[in-house]
């Protein structure tokens, strides 16, 4: 963590710094550090993931949901993430449409989960 925190102060600076000599290569930076320390912790994410995957197979029904919230756990970063950016460039309108859609997509995603609760409940009131 001590790397990673390093490696941010270092590239919040730079970006400062460049913010007020050349805006479009702040973002730019920005957009890097973002991707580099995404692959930075990518091993990590994949043993979470595999650890999570074990789990479901352990469970005959979870599979369907377990990969249902890694499908919305990604939307949801990858939105934060592109949000974060519009926001760095000054397009604030536009980081709010995006996080306004990722919202949508997930609502869409989890109609089926809310269906299956619908049906679960009905069928222990009668």
């Amino acid at each position: 963590m001590i790397k990673i925190a390093g490696f941010v102060l270092i590239s919040l600076l730079l970006i400062l710094f460049l913010k007020e000599t050349k805006r479009e290569f702040s973002i730019i930076l920005a957009a890097a550090c973002g991707i580099i320390l995404f692959v930075t912790v990518a091993d990590d994410l994949y043993d979470i993931a595999t650890k999570i995957y074990d789990l479901s197979t352990q469970a005959d029904n979870i599979n369907t949901y377990i990969s249902l919230m890694m499908r919305i756990l990604g939307i949801s970063l990858i939105a934060q993430f592109v949000a974060d950016l519009c926001r760095d460039s000054g397009e604030n309108a536009l980081a709010s449409q995006t996080e306004t859609a990722s919202k949508v997509l997930i609502l869409i995603m989890t109609l089926p989960l809310f269906e299956t609760v619908i049906n679960i409940v009905t069928g222990l009131l009668k």
